[in-house]
Protein backbone atom coordinates (compact mmCIF):
# COMPACT_ATOMS: atom_id res chain seq x y z
CA UNK A 1 0.00 0.00 0.00
CA UNK A 2 1.27 3.57 -0.64
CA UNK A 3 2.12 6.24 2.05
CA UNK A 4 -1.20 7.62 4.22
CA UNK A 5 -2.88 4.92 2.75
CA UNK A 6 -5.54 4.95 5.14
CA UNK A 7 -7.34 7.31 6.80
CA UNK A 8 -7.05 6.04 10.22
CA UNK A 9 -5.23 3.00 10.97
CA UNK A 10 -5.30 0.88 14.34
CA UNK A 11 -2.55 -1.18 15.26
CA UNK A 12 -1.66 -3.40 17.63
CA UNK A 13 -4.85 -4.83 19.09
CA UNK A 14 -6.83 -7.93 19.27
CA UNK A 15 -9.31 -7.90 17.26
CA UNK A 16 -12.98 -9.42 18.13
CA UNK A 17 -14.89 -9.36 14.77
CA UNK A 18 -18.38 -9.83 16.38
CA UNK A 19 -19.11 -13.30 15.16
CA UNK A 20 -18.44 -15.35 18.44
CA UNK A 21 -14.80 -15.98 17.11
CA UNK A 22 -12.25 -15.69 19.38
CA UNK A 23 -9.76 -12.81 18.92
CA UNK A 24 -6.88 -12.73 17.19
CA UNK A 25 -3.83 -9.69 16.57
CA UNK A 26 -4.76 -7.75 13.96
CA UNK A 27 -4.40 -4.27 12.52
CA UNK A 28 -7.62 -2.47 10.88
CA UNK A 29 -7.30 -0.01 8.37
CA UNK A 30 -10.37 2.51 8.11
CA UNK A 31 -10.93 5.05 4.52
CA UNK A 32 -13.58 6.96 3.41
CA UNK A 33 -15.72 5.56 6.67
CA UNK A 34 -15.61 2.26 5.61
CA UNK A 35 -13.16 -0.84 6.50
CA UNK A 36 -10.65 -1.12 3.84
CA UNK A 37 -8.20 -3.68 5.56
CA UNK A 38 -8.13 -6.39 8.37
CA UNK A 39 -4.70 -8.17 9.14
CA UNK A 40 -1.11 -7.69 9.47
CA UNK A 41 -0.92 -4.00 7.56
CA UNK A 42 1.88 -2.88 5.75
CA UNK A 43 0.89 0.87 5.24
CA UNK A 44 0.74 4.17 6.94
CA UNK A 45 -2.67 6.29 8.34
CA UNK A 46 -3.32 10.06 8.19
CA UNK A 47 -3.52 8.75 12.22
CA UNK A 48 -2.56 5.64 13.95
CA UNK A 49 -3.80 4.78 16.91
CA UNK A 50 -1.70 2.22 19.47
CA UNK A 51 -4.15 -0.31 20.50
CA UNK A 52 -1.32 -2.76 22.08
CA UNK A 53 -2.71 -4.48 24.99
CA UNK A 54 -5.71 -3.46 24.25
CA UNK A 55 -9.56 -5.48 22.17
CA UNK A 56 -10.55 -4.01 19.28
CA UNK A 57 -14.45 -4.62 18.70
CA UNK A 58 -17.08 -3.38 16.38
CA UNK A 59 -19.18 -0.57 17.76
CA UNK A 60 -22.06 -1.80 20.52
CA UNK A 61 -25.93 -1.20 18.73
CA UNK A 62 -28.14 -0.40 22.10
CA UNK A 63 -31.08 -2.26 20.82
CA UNK A 64 -33.67 -1.00 23.65
CA UNK A 65 -33.03 2.38 23.57
CA UNK A 66 -35.67 5.56 24.65
CA UNK A 67 -33.57 8.36 23.00
CA UNK A 68 -36.01 9.38 20.37
CA UNK A 69 -35.84 13.07 21.08
CA UNK A 70 -32.05 13.31 22.93
CA UNK A 71 -30.75 12.04 19.52
CA UNK A 72 -31.78 15.41 17.79
CA UNK A 73 -28.57 17.51 18.12
CA UNK A 74 -27.66 16.03 21.62
CA UNK A 75 -24.00 15.20 22.38
CA UNK A 76 -25.00 11.21 23.25
CA UNK A 77 -22.20 10.96 25.68
CA UNK A 78 -24.00 8.78 27.91
CA UNK A 79 -23.76 5.93 24.73
CA UNK A 80 -20.66 7.11 23.13
CA UNK A 81 -18.62 6.84 26.22
CA UNK A 82 -19.87 3.50 26.92
CA UNK A 83 -19.24 2.44 23.57
CA UNK A 84 -22.20 2.59 21.94
CA UNK A 85 -22.48 3.60 18.13
CA UNK A 86 -25.90 2.90 16.80
CA UNK A 87 -29.42 3.41 18.59
CA UNK A 88 -32.57 1.52 18.10
CA UNK A 89 -35.24 3.99 19.08
CA UNK A 90 -39.03 3.59 19.00
CA UNK A 91 -39.39 1.33 21.51
CA UNK A 92 -41.93 0.15 23.57
CA UNK A 93 -44.43 1.82 21.78
CA UNK A 94 -43.87 5.21 22.57
CA UNK A 95 -42.31 7.53 20.42
CA UNK A 96 -42.33 10.92 19.26
CA UNK A 97 -43.93 10.49 15.58
CA UNK A 98 -46.24 9.92 14.12
CA UNK A 99 -48.22 12.72 15.97
CA UNK A 100 -51.37 14.57 15.36
CA UNK A 101 -51.86 18.27 17.36
CA UNK A 102 -49.07 17.15 19.99
CA UNK A 103 -47.05 14.08 21.42
CA UNK A 104 -48.36 10.98 22.90
CA UNK A 105 -48.49 12.20 27.08
CA UNK A 106 -45.29 11.32 28.51
CA UNK A 107 -42.65 11.54 25.35
CA UNK A 108 -40.76 14.31 25.97
CA UNK A 109 -39.84 13.48 29.92
CA UNK A 110 -39.04 9.94 28.70
CA UNK A 111 -37.69 9.94 25.62
CA UNK A 112 -35.52 13.53 25.91
CA UNK A 113 -36.55 16.64 27.18
CA UNK A 114 -36.76 20.00 24.80
CA UNK A 115 -38.10 18.54 21.31
CA UNK A 116 -39.73 20.62 19.37
CA UNK A 117 -41.94 18.50 16.64
CA UNK A 118 -41.41 20.11 13.24
CA UNK A 119 -42.89 16.85 11.62
CA UNK A 120 -46.38 15.45 11.53
CA UNK A 121 -45.83 11.83 9.65
CA UNK A 122 -42.93 8.58 10.76
CA UNK A 123 -41.26 9.61 7.34
CA UNK A 124 -40.82 13.17 8.52
CA UNK A 125 -39.47 12.36 11.60
CA UNK A 126 -37.07 10.66 10.13
CA UNK A 127 -35.93 13.43 7.56
CA UNK A 128 -35.50 15.27 10.73
CA UNK A 129 -32.93 13.04 12.13
CA UNK A 130 -31.50 12.67 8.73
CA UNK A 131 -30.50 16.76 9.05
CA UNK A 132 -29.48 16.32 12.52
CA UNK A 133 -25.83 16.62 13.10
CA UNK A 134 -25.65 12.84 14.96
CA UNK A 135 -23.42 11.48 17.48
CA UNK A 136 -24.02 8.20 16.60
CA UNK A 137 -25.56 6.23 14.30
CA UNK A 138 -30.01 5.63 14.69
CA UNK A 139 -32.40 3.70 13.65
CA UNK A 140 -35.99 3.45 14.12
CA UNK A 141 -39.01 1.48 14.75
CA UNK A 142 -42.43 2.61 14.26
CA UNK A 143 -44.24 2.74 17.61
CA UNK A 144 -47.26 1.32 17.96
CA UNK A 145 -48.61 3.78 21.11
CA UNK A 146 -47.98 7.07 19.26
CA UNK A 147 -49.74 5.32 16.21
CA UNK A 148 -53.23 4.92 17.91
CA UNK A 149 -52.76 7.62 20.14
CA UNK A 150 -52.46 9.92 16.84
CA UNK A 151 -55.94 8.38 15.48
CA UNK A 152 -57.54 7.65 18.34
CA UNK A 153 -56.48 9.26 21.73
CA UNK A 154 -56.44 7.57 24.74
CA UNK A 155 -59.61 5.54 24.19
CA UNK A 156 -59.56 2.43 25.97
CA UNK A 157 -61.48 0.56 23.10
CA UNK A 158 -61.29 -1.38 19.37
CA UNK A 159 -60.68 1.47 16.48
CA UNK A 160 -63.51 1.70 13.75
CA UNK A 161 -62.80 -0.01 10.73
CA UNK A 162 -61.52 3.46 9.59
CA UNK A 163 -59.01 4.55 12.49
CA UNK A 164 -57.93 0.66 11.44
CA UNK A 165 -57.33 2.05 8.26
CA UNK A 166 -55.68 4.93 9.41
CA UNK A 167 -53.32 3.40 11.51
CA UNK A 168 -52.37 0.37 8.72
CA UNK A 169 -51.36 3.91 6.71
CA UNK A 170 -49.49 5.68 9.61
CA UNK A 171 -47.26 2.19 9.80
CA UNK A 172 -46.77 2.01 6.33
CA UNK A 173 -45.77 4.90 5.94
CA UNK A 174 -43.15 4.63 8.50
CA UNK A 175 -42.22 1.09 6.81
CA UNK A 176 -41.53 2.88 3.46
CA UNK A 177 -39.11 5.75 5.39
CA UNK A 178 -37.29 2.77 6.16
CA UNK A 179 -38.24 1.56 9.92
CA UNK A 180 -37.22 -0.82 11.07
CA UNK A 181 -40.07 -2.72 12.67
CA UNK A 182 -42.93 -1.96 14.56
CA UNK A 183 -43.02 -1.63 18.65
CA UNK A 184 -45.62 -2.04 21.31
CA UNK A 185 -45.44 -1.55 24.77
CA UNK A 186 -48.60 -3.22 26.59
CA UNK A 187 -48.33 -2.25 30.01
CA UNK A 188 -48.85 1.51 28.73
CA UNK A 189 -51.72 3.31 27.55
CA UNK A 190 -52.94 3.79 25.29
CA UNK A 191 -51.27 0.66 24.02
CA UNK A 192 -52.44 -1.42 26.86
CA UNK A 193 -56.01 -0.76 25.57
CA UNK A 194 -54.97 -2.19 22.22
CA UNK A 195 -56.20 -6.91 21.70
CA UNK A 196 -54.03 -9.42 19.87
CA UNK A 197 -55.86 -8.84 17.01
CA UNK A 198 -55.38 -5.28 16.21
CA UNK A 199 -51.81 -5.12 16.82
CA UNK A 200 -51.87 -8.51 14.44
CA UNK A 201 -53.22 -6.67 11.64
CA UNK A 202 -50.55 -4.03 12.04
CA UNK A 203 -47.77 -6.10 12.49
CA UNK A 204 -49.14 -7.46 9.04
CA UNK A 205 -48.02 -3.92 7.42
CA UNK A 206 -44.74 -4.41 9.06
CA UNK A 207 -44.12 -7.89 7.91
CA UNK A 208 -45.01 -7.06 4.37
CA UNK A 209 -42.24 -4.55 4.06
CA UNK A 210 -39.41 -6.95 5.73
CA UNK A 211 -40.03 -5.27 9.29
CA UNK A 212 -39.94 -7.51 12.94
CA UNK A 213 -42.18 -7.15 16.01
CA UNK A 214 -40.42 -5.15 19.15
CA UNK A 215 -42.52 -5.86 22.25
CA UNK A 216 -42.52 -4.35 25.74
CA UNK A 217 -45.16 -7.50 26.35
CA UNK A 218 -48.31 -7.25 28.46
CA UNK A 219 -47.14 -8.54 31.33
CA UNK A 220 -43.54 -9.35 32.93
CA UNK A 221 -45.22 -10.37 36.26
CA UNK A 222 -47.71 -13.22 37.47
CA UNK A 223 -49.00 -13.18 33.62
CA UNK A 224 -45.39 -13.44 32.37
CA UNK A 225 -45.98 -17.02 30.35
CA UNK A 226 -49.46 -15.57 28.96
CA UNK A 227 -47.99 -12.15 27.77
CA UNK A 228 -44.75 -14.21 26.12
CA UNK A 229 -47.62 -16.72 24.14
CA UNK A 230 -49.16 -13.45 23.30
CA UNK A 231 -46.19 -11.74 21.83
CA UNK A 232 -45.23 -14.88 19.98
CA UNK A 233 -48.75 -15.43 18.48
CA UNK A 234 -48.04 -11.70 16.96
CA UNK A 235 -45.38 -12.86 15.11
CA UNK A 236 -46.97 -16.42 14.36
CA UNK A 237 -50.05 -14.68 12.86
CA UNK A 238 -48.34 -11.79 11.07
CA UNK A 239 -45.96 -13.70 9.63
CA UNK A 240 -42.99 -11.78 10.85
CA UNK A 241 -39.70 -12.03 13.63
CA UNK A 242 -40.51 -11.37 16.89
CA UNK A 243 -38.27 -9.54 19.59
CA UNK A 244 -39.01 -9.53 23.50
CA UNK A 245 -38.19 -6.30 25.05
CA UNK A 246 -35.89 -6.70 28.55
CA UNK A 247 -36.95 -9.85 29.05
CA UNK A 248 -37.53 -10.16 32.88
CA UNK A 249 -39.74 -11.83 35.87
CA UNK A 250 -40.83 -9.23 38.15
CA UNK A 251 -41.89 -9.27 41.37
CA UNK A 252 -40.53 -11.75 44.31
CA UNK A 253 -43.61 -14.62 43.75
CA UNK A 254 -42.53 -14.70 39.79
CA UNK A 255 -38.86 -15.13 40.59
CA UNK A 256 -37.75 -17.67 38.52
CA UNK A 257 -40.18 -17.97 35.76
CA UNK A 258 -37.48 -17.17 32.83
CA UNK A 259 -36.62 -20.87 32.88
CA UNK A 260 -40.55 -21.52 31.90
CA UNK A 261 -39.96 -18.06 29.95
CA UNK A 262 -36.97 -19.11 27.79
CA UNK A 263 -38.00 -23.13 27.43
CA UNK A 264 -41.36 -21.68 25.73
CA UNK A 265 -39.37 -19.36 23.41
CA UNK A 266 -36.90 -22.30 23.08
CA UNK A 267 -40.14 -24.44 21.59
CA UNK A 268 -41.69 -22.24 19.48
CA UNK A 269 -38.04 -21.59 18.07
CA UNK A 270 -37.86 -25.30 17.16
CA UNK A 271 -41.46 -25.27 15.59
CA UNK A 272 -40.38 -22.20 13.29
CA UNK A 273 -41.34 -19.01 15.02
CA UNK A 274 -38.27 -16.60 15.13
CA UNK A 275 -37.87 -15.22 18.57
CA UNK A 276 -34.95 -13.31 20.18
CA UNK A 277 -35.12 -11.51 23.19
CA UNK A 278 -32.51 -8.37 24.98
CA UNK A 279 -32.06 -7.62 28.45
CA UNK A 280 -30.05 -5.05 30.63
CA UNK A 281 -27.55 -6.49 33.68
CA UNK A 282 -29.51 -4.96 36.37
CA UNK A 283 -31.72 -5.99 39.12
CA UNK A 284 -34.04 -2.40 38.78
CA UNK A 285 -36.08 -1.29 36.43
CA UNK A 286 -37.18 2.27 35.48
CA UNK A 287 -40.40 3.51 34.41
CA UNK A 288 -42.56 6.16 35.17
CA UNK A 289 -43.57 6.31 39.30
CA UNK A 290 -47.12 5.78 38.04
CA UNK A 291 -47.00 1.96 36.73
CA UNK A 292 -46.81 1.67 40.22
CA UNK A 293 -50.89 1.75 40.06
CA UNK A 294 -50.84 -0.82 37.26
CA UNK A 295 -47.91 -2.75 38.59
CA UNK A 296 -48.52 -4.68 42.29
CA UNK A 297 -45.25 -6.54 42.09
CA UNK A 298 -43.73 -2.76 42.31
CA UNK A 299 -45.39 -1.16 45.44
CA UNK A 300 -42.71 -2.32 48.10
CA UNK A 301 -42.30 1.29 49.37
CA UNK A 302 -38.57 0.33 50.30
CA UNK A 303 -37.97 -0.97 46.37
CA UNK A 304 -39.16 1.85 44.83
CA UNK A 305 -36.42 4.75 44.16
CA UNK A 306 -37.85 8.12 42.67
CA UNK A 307 -35.55 9.04 39.98
CA UNK A 308 -35.60 12.37 37.58
CA UNK A 309 -38.59 14.77 38.33
CA UNK A 310 -39.19 18.54 36.56
CA UNK A 311 -39.08 20.51 40.08
CA UNK A 312 -39.24 18.88 43.23
CA UNK A 313 -36.00 17.95 43.08
CA UNK A 314 -35.87 17.17 47.25
CA UNK A 315 -37.39 13.87 45.88
CA UNK A 316 -34.95 12.66 43.56
CA UNK A 317 -32.66 9.52 44.62
CA UNK A 318 -35.11 9.04 47.64
CA UNK A 319 -37.32 5.80 48.32
CA UNK A 320 -41.21 6.03 48.93
CA UNK A 321 -40.54 4.97 52.17
CA UNK A 322 -37.90 7.77 52.89
CA UNK A 323 -40.51 10.41 51.09
CA UNK A 324 -43.41 9.55 53.40
CA UNK A 325 -41.32 9.90 56.33
CA UNK A 326 -39.99 13.30 54.81
CA UNK A 327 -43.99 14.18 54.33
CA UNK A 328 -45.15 12.71 57.31
CA UNK A 329 -47.75 10.25 55.56
CA UNK A 330 -48.49 7.02 54.99
CA UNK A 331 -46.68 5.39 51.62
CA UNK A 332 -49.72 5.24 49.15
CA UNK A 333 -50.55 8.96 50.33
CA UNK A 334 -47.01 9.85 49.88
CA UNK A 335 -46.76 8.68 45.73
CA UNK A 336 -50.10 10.39 44.97
CA UNK A 337 -48.61 13.15 46.62
CA UNK A 338 -45.63 12.54 44.70
CA UNK A 339 -47.56 12.18 41.24
CA UNK A 340 -50.15 15.24 41.99
CA UNK A 341 -46.89 17.70 41.95
CA UNK A 342 -44.77 15.38 39.57
CA UNK A 343 -47.26 13.25 36.68
CA UNK A 344 -44.57 12.15 34.98
CA UNK A 345 -42.19 11.39 37.12
CA UNK A 346 -39.38 8.56 36.87
CA UNK A 347 -38.69 5.85 38.91
CA UNK A 348 -36.24 3.26 39.83
CA UNK A 349 -38.14 -0.44 40.40
CA UNK A 350 -35.85 -2.73 42.22
CA UNK A 351 -38.14 -5.81 41.58
CA UNK A 352 -35.59 -8.64 39.96
CA UNK A 353 -33.87 -11.45 40.93
CA UNK A 354 -29.83 -12.04 39.84
CA UNK A 355 -30.39 -15.36 39.14
CA UNK A 356 -33.06 -14.24 36.44
CA UNK A 357 -30.94 -11.66 35.42
CA UNK A 358 -28.23 -14.09 34.84
CA UNK A 359 -30.62 -16.47 33.06
CA UNK A 360 -31.59 -14.43 30.32
CA UNK A 361 -28.30 -12.39 29.91
CA UNK A 362 -26.44 -15.85 29.43
CA UNK A 363 -28.93 -17.30 26.84
CA UNK A 364 -27.46 -17.22 22.80
CA UNK A 365 -30.34 -15.39 21.63
CA UNK A 366 -30.32 -12.94 24.30
CA UNK A 367 -28.82 -9.26 22.84
CA UNK A 368 -28.23 -5.74 25.14
CA UNK A 369 -30.15 -2.96 25.50
CA UNK A 370 -29.74 -0.52 28.04
CA UNK A 371 -33.60 0.74 28.10
CA UNK A 372 -32.48 3.74 29.63
CA UNK A 373 -34.13 6.95 29.88
CA UNK A 374 -32.42 10.20 29.16
CA UNK A 375 -32.57 12.86 31.74
CA UNK A 376 -31.13 16.56 31.91
CA UNK A 377 -31.48 16.32 35.80
CA UNK A 378 -32.21 13.89 38.86
CA UNK A 379 -30.67 10.50 39.31
CA UNK A 380 -30.96 8.23 36.32
CA UNK A 381 -31.00 4.46 36.87
CA UNK A 382 -27.66 3.89 36.06
CA UNK A 383 -27.92 1.87 33.16
CA UNK A 384 -27.92 4.78 31.25
CA UNK A 385 -24.44 5.10 31.71
CA UNK A 386 -23.29 1.91 32.15
CA UNK A 387 -24.58 -1.22 30.43
CA UNK A 388 -22.26 -1.99 27.76
CA UNK A 389 -19.58 -2.05 30.13
CA UNK A 390 -21.20 -3.47 33.39
CA UNK A 391 -22.19 -6.57 30.55
CA UNK A 392 -17.87 -6.79 29.68
CA UNK A 393 -16.96 -6.01 33.31
CA UNK A 394 -18.89 -7.59 35.62
CA UNK A 395 -20.93 -10.13 34.09
CA UNK A 396 -18.26 -11.34 31.35
CA UNK A 397 -15.15 -10.25 32.99
CA UNK A 398 -15.65 -10.82 36.83
CA UNK A 399 -18.66 -13.50 37.22
CA UNK A 400 -17.48 -15.84 33.81
CA UNK A 401 -21.05 -15.78 32.62
CA UNK A 402 -19.78 -16.30 28.80
CA UNK A 403 -16.15 -15.08 27.14
CA UNK A 404 -15.32 -12.18 25.69
CA UNK A 405 -16.36 -13.06 22.47
CA UNK A 406 -19.53 -13.79 23.15
CA UNK A 407 -20.54 -10.74 24.95
CA UNK A 408 -19.31 -8.87 22.33
CA UNK A 409 -21.70 -11.08 19.62
CA UNK A 410 -24.23 -10.06 21.90
CA UNK A 411 -23.78 -6.45 21.52
CA UNK A 412 -22.86 -6.46 18.07
CA UNK A 413 -23.23 -8.80 15.11
CA UNK A 414 -26.34 -10.39 17.04
CA UNK A 415 -28.07 -7.47 17.09
CA UNK A 416 -27.27 -6.12 13.78
CA UNK A 417 -28.71 -9.45 12.13
CA UNK A 418 -31.82 -9.05 13.88
CA UNK A 419 -32.37 -5.89 12.93
CA UNK A 420 -31.54 -5.49 9.51
CA UNK A 421 -28.21 -3.44 9.38
CA UNK A 422 -26.24 -5.28 7.15
CA UNK A 423 -23.01 -3.51 7.47
CA UNK A 424 -22.79 -2.98 10.35
CA UNK A 425 -22.27 -5.77 14.00
CA UNK A 426 -18.94 -6.68 12.54
CA UNK A 427 -15.24 -5.87 11.81
CA UNK A 428 -13.92 -7.32 8.15
CA UNK A 429 -13.51 -5.51 4.54
CA UNK A 430 -16.90 -3.60 3.53
CA UNK A 431 -18.12 -3.12 6.83
CA UNK A 432 -19.06 0.55 8.21
CA UNK A 433 -15.97 1.66 10.49
CA UNK A 434 -17.74 1.76 13.90
CA UNK A 435 -15.42 0.71 15.82
CA UNK A 436 -14.67 0.37 19.99
CA UNK A 437 -10.96 0.06 21.43
CA UNK A 438 -11.41 -0.98 25.24
CA UNK A 439 -9.11 -2.45 27.62
CA UNK A 440 -10.78 -5.70 28.71
CA UNK A 441 -8.83 -5.83 32.17
CA UNK A 442 -10.12 -2.60 33.30
CA UNK A 443 -13.05 -2.04 31.39
CA UNK A 444 -16.29 -1.36 34.12
CA UNK A 445 -19.06 0.65 34.80
CA UNK A 446 -19.26 3.00 37.58
CA UNK A 447 -22.45 4.32 37.63
CA UNK A 448 -24.50 3.63 40.50
CA UNK A 449 -28.00 4.59 41.66
CA UNK A 450 -26.70 6.77 44.38
CA UNK A 451 -24.16 9.07 41.98
CA UNK A 452 -25.60 7.52 38.45
CA UNK A 453 -23.90 10.09 36.14
CA UNK A 454 -20.79 8.60 35.56
CA UNK A 455 -19.31 7.34 32.42
CA UNK A 456 -17.26 4.02 32.37
CA UNK A 457 -13.65 2.92 32.75
CA UNK A 458 -11.57 1.10 30.23
CA UNK A 459 -12.80 2.69 26.70
CA UNK A 460 -10.18 4.13 25.32
CA UNK A 461 -11.50 5.14 21.22
CA UNK A 462 -15.08 4.68 19.84
CA UNK A 463 -15.52 6.00 16.17
CA UNK A 464 -18.53 6.28 14.07
CA UNK A 465 -18.22 5.93 10.46
CA UNK A 466 -14.81 6.20 10.74
CA UNK A 467 -14.13 9.55 12.69
CA UNK A 468 -12.73 9.62 16.24
CA UNK A 469 -15.76 10.16 18.63
CA UNK A 470 -13.98 9.18 21.91
CA UNK A 471 -10.31 9.86 21.81
CA UNK A 472 -8.37 8.32 24.90
CA UNK A 473 -11.43 8.51 26.58
CA UNK A 474 -12.71 12.27 25.89
CA UNK A 475 -15.34 12.44 23.72
CA UNK A 476 -14.88 14.79 20.54
CA UNK A 477 -16.49 17.00 18.78
CA UNK A 478 -16.96 14.73 15.91
CA UNK A 479 -20.53 14.17 14.43
CA UNK A 480 -20.36 11.39 12.20
CA UNK A 481 -23.43 9.30 13.41
CA UNK A 482 -26.29 8.32 10.30
CA UNK A 483 -29.78 7.14 9.95
CA UNK A 484 -29.95 3.71 9.18
CA UNK A 485 -33.05 2.80 7.18
CA UNK A 486 -33.59 -0.79 7.04
CA UNK A 487 -31.37 -2.81 4.65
Amino acid sequence: MSENAYDLLIRGGTVYDGTGSPGAPADVGIRDGVIVAVGDIDGAGNRTIDAGGMSIAPGFIDVHAHDDAAILGGSMDFKLLQGVTTDIVGNCGAGVAPMGDRLMPGAELVLGSGVAPTWSSFGEYMEEIDRSSLALNVGCLVPHGAVRFRRMGMDARAPTDGEMSEMRADVAEGMEAGALGLSTGLIYPPGTFAKTREIIELARVAAAAGGIYASHIRNEADGLLDAVAEAIAIGGGAGLPVHISHHKASGQPNWGKTKESIELIETRRDQGIDITFDAYPYVAASTVLSAMARRPEAADPDSVLVASVREKHEYEGKTIAQIAEMLDLPPADAVRRVLSEEPQAIAVFFVMDEADVRRVLGHRLCMIGSDGIPSATGKPHPRLYGTFARVLGTYCRTERLFPLEEALRKMTSLPAKRFGLSDRGAIGEGKAADIVVFDPETIEDVATYEEPRKHPAGIQYVIVNGQVAVDEGRQTEARAGELLRRS
